[in-house]
This record gives structure tokens, sequence and C-alpha cells, in this order.
């Protein structure tokens, strides 16, 4: 009976040790490996898994590094949370102070969140007056060239959705007309900026930046923007420069350059094009 009680506590015992955490880190320990872990998503853009590591510091209730608040910060701008993101960078940049690595790039996109916000408060501004013209009959535009444009690149792309052919479509040009820096231009040596596009549902605009220089190895440094389409001014301008020898893309709110590629007007105009009709249909 004896070795028989020894045998039942020895198997329980096994499987204990097989589906417990066996070498569970201290909650301050594992809130440093989650924010390391965090980062690390990061500088790979991947925002969903990032989240997730910093969702778990949360619920660990420790007191984490300065750094979490500013990873948390990048998150929640990424995904269009603005009062979320201004809170944990402000928080950042109170805790680590002034000789933290992120002090000066965290201001930066305070100053961007609330540029963002400004904006949205102009758009919301007019959006109603637009919808107030038009209930009173004062805009009656014909969009026949636009549905055709639309219907073009549909088929082109053989794409279901529209807002999905009008991104491949974007995209293509902008991988094919990549701006690249200095007199002479060769894709192996010549400092680069890489743009690609993509739309987050229901209508967020994602703008990717890549700045490659090959000088360094290749060294890239990725940099990335949202847009809310709705109630925004939908009609994308752009400018061509042979003295920079570039074309701008404009930002459909701030009027800076959202995108540059090589200086080729057709180009330029054919992505603009492609912009205005990809922001009306989300606006539908």
């Amino acid at each position: 009976m004896m070795k028989k009680s020894r045998l039942v506590i020895g198997l329980s015992s096994a499987v204990w040790l097989l589906s417990g955490p066996v070498f569970a880190l201290p909650p301050e320990i594992e809130t440093d490996r989650l924010v390391l872990a965090a980062e690390e998503k990061l500088s790979e853009q991947n925002f969903d898994a990032a989240r997730d590591y910093l969702q778990r510091v949360s619920a660990l209730k420790t007191t984490p590094a300065a750094k979490f608040y500013y990873l948390s910060g990048l998150v929640s701008l990424h995904y269009g949370e603005l009062d979320s993101a201004n809170q944990q960078l402000s928080q950042y940049v109170e805790k680590a102070g002034r000789e933290a690595p992120y002090y000066e790039q965290a201001l930066n996109s305070i100053t961007a969140i609330e540029e963002q916000k400004n904006s949205r408060q102009a758009a919301s501004s007019s959006r109603e007056q637009m919808r107030q013209l038009q209930s009173g009959g004062d805009i009656a535009i014909e969009d026949s060239a636009g549905k055709a444009y639309d219907q073009k690149i549909q088929s082109l792309y053989l794409a279901s959705d529209l807002s999905d052919a009008l991104v491949l479509h974007i995209n293509s040009l902008l991988s094919s007309y990549v701006y690249l820096d200095g007199k002479v231009k060769n894709l192996k040596t010549s400092d680069r900026e890489e743009y690609s596009l993509a739309i987050k549902q229901p209508a967020q605009i994602i703008v990717t930046k890549k700045s490659v220089k090959p000088a360094l190895g290749g060294q890239s440094e990725i940099s990335v923007t949202s847009q809310d389409a709705f109630g925004i001014n939908p009609f994308i301008s752009f400018r061509c420069s042979s003295a920079v020898d570039q074309c701008e893309i404009k930002h459909p709110v701030s009027g800076d350059a959202w995108m540059v590629i090589a200086n080729d007007e057709t180009a330029a105009e054919d992505i603009a094009k492609a912009l205005t009709r990809l922001i009306k249909s989300l606006q539908r």
C-alpha cells in the first residue's frame, strides 16, 4: 500500500512538472523580458505582437522601465489612438528625463499628435460644411471620368474590392519610381526613399517610409504615419521639381510632402489620382 501511494505521488509530481511553469521568472525580470520582446517586434514593424507583449507587462502590475511607455506610445500612435499615445509618450519623457535615448523622438511624436488632432478637428468642420452645401444642392459634380478610372484599375488588378485594387496600383507606382538621391542614380549606391501604402479598416491610410543608406551597409530607417480618410478633402495634389529632381505627393490635410518619388510628372499625376479615388472609396 505504501509503495502504491508513493507511485501516485510520483506520477502527480511528474504531471505538475510537465504542465506548470517550471522556470517562471520573477515579475520584475519577466517585465524586462517582455519589454525587450516588444521592442524587437516593433523593429520588425509587427505592431500586433508588440502590443501583445506590452499588454502582458501591464498584467504583471510591476513598475516597468521608462522605455515601456515609449514603446506603448508608438503602438497606440500606429493604431490611431492619439489620446493614449500622447499620455504614454508624456509619461516616458517625464520618467526618463532629457538624457533618455528616445527623448527627442518622443517629443517630436507628441508634436505630431497635436497637429494630427488639430487636423481632425479641422476636417470635421470641413466635412460638416460640405454636407450643408450638398444638402442645399450647391454641389453637383459629374464623376463619370473617375468611375471609368476605377473600373480600369479594378479590371487591371483583377480585384473584387476597389480599395484593394487602388492600393496595389499605388504601391506598384511607388516601387517603380523610387527617389534616388544624388546626381548619379544607382539603386545599389544611392541613398533612397521607399514608400508603401496599406489600409487599416475602416478608413486608416497607413504610409510606411523606408530611408535606405547603402554606404552604411544598407542601413535603413523606417517611419510610419497614418491618416483617417473620413472628413478630409479627397483631392490629392502633387508638385514636381527639376531643381531637386523629385516629385512630392502632398498630404491631404497639412499640404506637406506625404510621399516622394523620382522626378516623373506622369507617375506623380497617376499616384495623386489613384489616392484621390482611394480616399473617395473609403469615405463611402
